[in-house]
């Protein structure tokens, strides 16, 4: 999944954990009807608007992790703040979404990637990319 570009605006979200489904679900204040379903794997759904603002993203029984991988920032990470656009002219699947959750965060990991060169911070969304790859999406539970 490619990152095209990021808006100079933070976008405020709702994340939830609904643990008798096993449902992780980010929803952004940007999120409306105009937006287009896309799926990223078996278990997830992606919407997202024409520019490639990510309206929501929901992952129904995923693969779960017991220990969080952790992200290592390369040499120059970039930290950024504002919001990604999703690049929608290119495949936004993936062949398997793995989620790390303990009270505070959950943590989706759309790579096999740990290497990390730019951040992009959109209040309690943190969005882990590398080479303009989305390698995973911190999230702090609502």
């Amino acid at each position: 999944m490619k990152i095209k570009n990021k808006l100079d605006e933070v976008v405020a979200s709702e994340n939830i954990y609904e643990e008798s489904v096993e449902n992780f679900d980010i929803l952004t204040e940007r999120m409306n009807d105009d937006f287009i379903p896309y799926r990223v794997e078996q278990n997830v759904m992606m919407w997202l608007d024409e520019e490639g603002v990510l309206g929501e993203i929901e992952c129904i029984f995923p693969v779960q992790l017991d220990e969080e991988i952790s992200l290592v920032k390369s040499k120059n990470t970039l930290v950024q703040n504002g919001f990604p656009l999703i690049d929608t002219e290119k495949s936004v699947e993936v062949p398997v979404v793995r989620v790390f959750k303990n009270k505070e965060y959950f943590i989706l990991y759309f790579s096999e990637l740990e290497l990390y060169d730019k951040s992009i911070i959109s209040k309690n969304l943190s969005f882990y990319i590398n080479n303009n790859e989305l390698i995973a999406i911190k999230a702090e539970i609502s």
